[in-house]
């Protein structure tokens, strides 16, 4: 009897904790729709789409250029529901490649409501000029050594050539690799005259146009004033380089 006693005591403990428990989790979630009432969530596809627009327009680019992993969005709370805008700043002065962080404002009907932290790594794929063989050093680079390939750049130095016009008849600096991608500080001007090469000075006044043979003194740009020695009276004089064979003398 104390046994049956026992375990109806035992029974009546256990079924009030449960129903103690239940009731408790009725009103938290009374609790959690009351608080949900009256606000909206703003998903994380949202943060993410504005990311994207945002690469875009400041990288001038279009969707398919960009890949966008590992995003991240960080501080989204729920906020009043009416009409929502963002405004989207970089977090720091780096290039909008790579790593990138964004602060999105969210304001509803003009009225600021939360800070959000957004971050993702961005690969950026465009047209750039490669090579199409190995160029030795001072070598001229001619159409035919240069082709377009669509590479991700998101790793190359930002001064990277993507117009083959912009490289076309200038000289590589130093010996470069097949297949390579161009960049700015791998090329220079050629000059246009060399020291020892044999040019006509052309001087020019009024009506009046005198010319002789020179000897060119150190090597010349199109336009630059270069020291030339007369082969006829062996003096030294300043001209400018006109084109491969000529030199001016200015007055």
């Amino acid at each position: 009897m104390r046994k049956a006693i026992k375990i109806m005591i035992l029974l009546a403990c256990f079924f009030g904790l449960y129903f103690s428990i239940e009731a408790e989790c009725v009103e938290k979630k009374e609790i959690r729709a009351k608080a949900d009432h009256g606000y909206q969530f703003i998903p994380e596809a949202k943060f993410r789409e504005i990311f994207e627009e945002y690469l875009c327009r400041h990288l001038g680019k279009e969707k398919s250029d960009i890949i966008i992993s590992r995003f991240k969005v960080v501080g989204n709370r729920p906020v009043p529901p009416d009409k929502i805008n963002f405004q989207l700043f970089q977090k720091d002065k780096r290039r909008l490649r790579g790593h990138v962080r964004l602060v999105a404002i969210v304001s509803v009907n003009g009225v600021v409501k939360n800070k959000v932290n957004l971050s993702g790594w961005v690969d950026v794929f465009e047209s750039v000029v490669c090579t199409s063989r190995n160029l030795k050093k001072r070598e001229i680079i001619k159409e035919d050594d240069l082709y377009l390939a669509r590479r991700n750049i998101s790793h190359l130095s930002p001064n990277i050539l993507n117009d083959m016009s912009k490289a076309v008849g200038l000289m590589v600096k130093h010996t470069v690799k097949e297949d390579a991608c161009l960049k700015e500080w791998m090329l220079k001007k050629p000059p246009v005259v060399e020291r020892g090469d044999m040019v006509t000075i052309l001087a020019e006044s009024g009506g009046l146009r005198v010319t002789v043979p020179g000897r060119v003194l150190v090597k010349g740009y199109m336009g630059e004033l270069i020291r030339v020695q007369n082969s006829m009276s062996k003096k030294e004089v300043y001209a400018r380089v006109i084109n491969n064979s000529t030199v001016m003398v200015d007055f």
